[in-house]
């Protein structure tokens, strides 16, 4: 399958209308079951969601409840969306080619902010146990690195911005590199003006980190120009972004136990 990949709000809806345009199959609903109009303002051209977002793995193919399989040679040419975390599961059988969209961690925290805010007036659930925004762009930033450099998978890592600067340019990269698909059709996709993150555009660093140290936010600065700018990533840099991990990691770990702690807690309690 050709998986695009990302955190939420970092564009991969965008790149999924972008390949379908170019001609490819897809596997995804434009706008999945339930999704109130609040919802649809987030992304009005579709999310191209499915059951697969969260890893193509034993417990989501065959389907649960269809039992319908999906196999990996007839699916070669398939564009699915699977977020970062569900890319980290899924076997490898069923990564042909991965397209990974990065935005700025600030705009991603911006985005998610607005989301949220339209969850709340549709009374959607958000779902319990997510970190704060900028920690979560970066523990999925690095998972995505960290995954790529254990399994060596075919990857092309884009960021949010190169896209909106040049489409056609982009574009043609991405699809002569996997290798079939329209880039003019393509391109036509991109429209730099729908970019949704400016209600909080005048919000400081701090407002935005929730409590990271400056230091933290230099890195993450300088992971997303190297992405952006498409330079490798130097052995020096590397060590940099380990030693953050190893940082930020226990505050992650931290969060989350907080939240098992919480949700046995509810569970308890309604006994």
């Amino acid at each position: 399958m050709i998986i695009v990949t990302g955190t939420k709000r970092s564009g991969t809806s965008m790149w999924m209308q972008l390949l379908v345009a170019a001609g490819l199959p897809f596997i995804g609903d434009r706008f999945p079951a339930g999704w109130g109009e609040l919802l649809r303002a987030a992304n009005p051209d579709g999310f191209f969601e499915s059951e697969l977002m969260g890893g193509i793995y034993y417990r989501t193919n065959p389907h649960p409840l269809t039992g319908a399989y999906l196999a990996p040679q007839q699916t070669r040419d398939h564009a699915v969306k699977v977020f970062i975390p569900g890319l980290v599961r899924t076997d490898v059988a069923f990564i042909d080619r991965c397209v990974a969209t990065v935005r700025s961690w600030r705009e991603y925290v911006r985005s998610t902010r607005r989301v949220l805010a339209l969850q709340e007036q549709a009374e959607v659930s958000p779902g319990a146990g997510a970190l704060p925004p900028a920690l979560e762009w970066w523990s999925q930033s690095f998972a995505l690195l960290r995954d790529l450099a254990i399994r060596g998978y075919p990857m092309h890592v884009v960021s949010y911005d190169s896209l909106l600067r040049d489409p056609p340019k982009v574009a043609a990269e991405v699809l002569a590199w996997v290798g079939r698909g329209d880039p003019e059709r393509a391109a036509q996709v991109v429209q730099p003006g729908l970019r949704t993150a400016e209600p909080e555009a005048r919000a400081t660093d701090a407002e935005l980190a929730e409590g990271l140290d400056a230091w933290h936010l230099e890195v993450f600065d300088e992971l997303y120009a190297t992405i952006d700018a498409d330079r490798p990533l130097t052995e020096s840099f590397v060590q940099e972004l380990n030693r953050t991990d190893e940082e930020l990691r226990p505050v992650v770990l931290e969060h989350r136990a907080r939240v098992d702690a919480g949700t046995i807690a509810d569970i308890l309690g309604h006994e």
